[in-house]
């Protein structure tokens, strides 16, 4: 375990068992639990944050290879139409830029073709686009009942855009059959095509319609690092191991910290199993798991004129599902004379995946049969990232478990936040907005509670006032 830390200074020796409890005690500094630091700090109130690694950032975190820098989870990005942007952006100042959101798919018999690729048909031949478009058609005259992300895709865009297009790209990113994922989860996430869009997209190219935001200069780190500023004392290398809620006190480190409030942002499966009172909620049909990816961090000699800044890989002859550009994704991280490229693969679940430095000879024999990077220049350096808790796996019948777990966590008094802790595949921008959620409701619920009326005493029959009446 690396030695513990409360922003940079050493805790190992701090003797804080038994002492004074914390007004808002924060597990995680990901973008949720570095929200809930910051609006209890905005309210003027005591928090700490325990994170178990030896950093705070969660995959909003950057690494270098060769003096480039990546972003632990690829294409993290501020997206302008998330309600808490501006306040985002205020930690960076005006070291930020606005750049259109334009991605791409790589299809072997087109090349290039814009993302999402139904709202660009008019990339696609004139009589494959028409095949998609009355096919989809004929679907949506007739749809089938919804009971999987199968069928709500099929009914949205046709069984034959699913097949060629859908189907092979959803499989390949989750990794299970996609009969057994739950369809909700997709009515929020921002890549979202409407008929119009369809139509209008196979007439004519369509420009972007969604903005990001990303510093200007620096990483991803560069946010995270002014978050960290601003969300009050974090103490690394404290991995929780026991959480008690009647006694109002969880145990990481092998040290015991009280608390007012609990705001936990880890996983929601490693927190059912470490507290006090929820042994009998175990998850016995796997409902909680989570899709892990490798991330290849690359770094190519010299400056490669690339297209594409996120491209989408969805046939199953690429072992990768999507590849990062990352001087275009990111033009603060294009370096001169380096061509740095970041490809992620999903995990198989059951497991099984080969080693790493076999996996990567497979990589860049894929990388190459794509003909503009089959021009990159020698491989320099890379890195290697393994993301266990990546995406929560949407199966069947796991939101109804997982609304019961936040029941039962509430009536604790403990709230959940962000990708780990509500189980919810959200962006980094929303975590920090529910972050910041969580602690407002506590305050707001402690305000209610202080002003409600004294409930009247029970009637007891024992005593004298009640054997006179």
């Amino acid at each position: 375990m690396p030695a513990s830390r409360r922003n940079g200074r050493d805790t190992s020796g701090d003797d804080t068992g038994g002492g004074d409890a914390v007004e808002f005690l924060i597990l995680g500094s990901g973008m949720a639990g570095l929200g809930a630091g910051v609006a209890a700090r905005r309210h003027g109130r005591d928090s700490l944050i325990l994170e178990a690694g030896d950093e705070p950032g969660g995959l909003c975190r950057s690494v270098e290879v060769l003096g480039c820098e990546f972003d632990y989870g690829p294409k993290i990005v501020i997206e302008q139409d998330a309600e808490n942007c501006k306040d985002l952006l205020g930690f960076l100042e005006d070291n930020h830029e606005a750049y259109p959101m334009a991605e791409s798919a790589y299809l072997s018999e087109y090349g290039l073709v814009g993302f999402p690729l139904q709202r660009h048909l008019v990339d696609l031949p004139e009589a494959e686009r028409d095949r998609i478009i009355a096919d989809l058609e004929a679907q949506r005259a007739t749809p089938r009942r919804v009971e999987s992300y199968a069928d709500w895709l099929v009914n949205g865009y046709g069984r034959y855009f699913c097949e060629k297009v859908l189907f092979p790209y959803e499989e390949k990113k989750w990794q299970i059959p996609l009969a057994d994922m739950d369809y909700q989860w997709a009515l929020s996430r921002p890549v979202r095509v409407d008929m119009d869009e369809v139509y209008a997209g196979a007439r004519t190219k369509l420009p972007p319609n969604r903005t990001y935001y990303y510093p200007r200069e620096g990483s991803i780190s560069t946010l995270t690092r002014r978050l960290v500023e601003h969300s009050g004392p974090i103490e690394v290398g404290r991995e929780v191991t026991e959480v008690d809620p009647v006694g109002k006190y969880v145990v990481a480190g092998g040290r015991r910290y009280h608390y007012e409030h609990l705001i936990s942002s880890i996983p929601l499966d490693r927190m059912v199993r470490i507290t006090a009172g929820m042994e009998d909620a175990a998850d016995p049909r796997g409902l909680l798991d989570w899709l892990g990816i490798r991330v290849f961090n690359l770094v190519f000699d010299g400056d490669r004129d690339l297209d594409g800044t996120a491209i989408y890989f969805p046939e199953r002859e690429f072992v990768f599902r999507r590849v990062s550009v990352v001087g275009n994704l990111c033009p603060a991280l294009d370096r001169p004379g380096r061509t740095p490229i970041s490809v992620e693969i999903s995990l198989d679940p059951s497991g099984g995946a080969p080693p790493a430095d076999e996996q990567l000879d497979r990589v860049l024999r894929d990388l190459r049969k794509v003909p503009q990077f089959a021009a990159l220049g020698d491989l320099l350096g890379h890195r290697v990232l393994e993301i266990e808790h990546a995406y929560p796996m949407q199966r069947n019948h796991m939101r109804a478990h997982v609304d019961d777990l936040h029941a039962r966590f509430a009536r604790f008094g403990i709230r959940a936040c962000g990708r780990g802790g509500r189980f919810d595949y959200c962006n980094s921008d929303v975590a920090f907005e529910q972050g910041k959620r969580a602690v407002h409701d506590a305050l707001a619920q402690a305000r209610a509670h202080a002003q409600a009326p004294d409930p009247a005493p029970a009637f007891d029959p024992a005593t004298p006032s009640a054997r006179n009446q």
